[in-house]
């Protein structure tokens, strides 16, 4: 498409060329028309610039579109409008990017252990609220509540640095692009 436009723009140029040595008769109009060709040859090569900023720009669109994903949640995720699940998916994914999937399996580990946390901290108020002895019950719903906290903290850290770790999978995935072409 591209190398079309640009036989077209050359077409037009040497019309415009041959156009100006049939309208010079003398030098003043010689003078004139060179001054006119030399600006529409240079504004030419403007537009033929363009072209090319234009289809680096829907290159990397293309690209971007085609290679990057981005979470939908657990462990499933979008790559080139496909939905996939999975963690094995998903790893796999992170392949590219040693950076990223650092991150990513620590994100895992963070979330995990949020997850026991929160989990050890329901455990101890259902065995304060079983065994119904009052003396320990505000003991109980200080952890419980503790626990809550600190489990929420490590699940925000954890999305953080599974959201950072989609970042940089997505950086390496760009700079691929480069390496390809």
């Amino acid at each position: 498409m591209h190398q079309q436009v640009f036989r077209s723009l050359y077409v037009v140029q040497c019309f415009i060329v041959h156009s100006f040595r049939l309208v010079c008769s003398n030098l003043y109009k010689c003078r004139l028309a060179c001054i006119t060709g030399l600006f529409l040859l240079l504004t030419t090569f403007e537009i033929k610039a363009q072209f090319s900023a234009d289809s680096s720009l829907q290159l990397a669109r293309k690209w971007y579109d085609k290679e990057t994903i981005y979470l939908r949640g657990g462990n499933s995720y979008v790559k080139n409008n496909v939905i996939y699940s999975g963690g094995k998916a998903l790893r796999s994914e992170f392949m590219i990017s040693p950076g990223g999937l650092e991150l990513y399996l620590k994100s895992r580990r963070t979330r995990n252990i949020a997850l026991f946390i929160s989990l050890a901290g329901s455990a101890g108020t259902i065995v304060s609220l079983v065994s119904g002895n009052r003396d320990n019950l505000r003991k109980f719903f200080w952890v419980s509540l503790g626990t809550g906290v600190v489990s929420s903290v490590l699940t925000m850290q954890a999305n953080n640095q599974r959201d950072q770790a989609v970042w940089l999978r997505n950086r390496d995935a760009m700079i691929f692009m480069k390496v390809e072409q």
